[in-house]
């Protein structure tokens, strides 16, 4: 009986340490932040990147045009092509041409 239980714990601390490191190995591999998940990963940063580039490229545009209708340095032209283009402002003594 008792060379059972010696066999026994000899067994079990091994056995149990080589589950531990097979959960770990599964994990770091299919995991949510695993090597399966990491190409995934490297995509959606990638697109987040380009999306990010092109929202400072709105910013900008923005930016410079706010610059443009600051009361200090109001660019009247600049209020005329707006109100032409976004409000469809016309003269009475024009004609407006709609081209898509």
């Amino acid at each position: 009986m008792e060379g059972a239980l010696r066999t026994a714990k000899a067994f079990l601390l091994p056995g149990a340490i080589g589950v531990l490191i097979l959960y770990f190995i599964y994990h770091a591999l299919a995991g949510d932040q695993g090597l399966a998940a990491w190409s995934g990963l490297q995509k959606d940063e990638s697109s987040l990147e380009a999306d990010l580039d092109k929202l400072k490229l709105e910013h900008a545009a923005l930016e410079q045009s706010l610059v443009r209708l600051r009361d200090t340095s109001l660019d009247l032209d600049y209020v005329e092509e707006i109100a032409r283009t976004r409000l469809s402002y016309v003269r009475p003594d024009e004609v407006l041409v709609a081209v898509r």
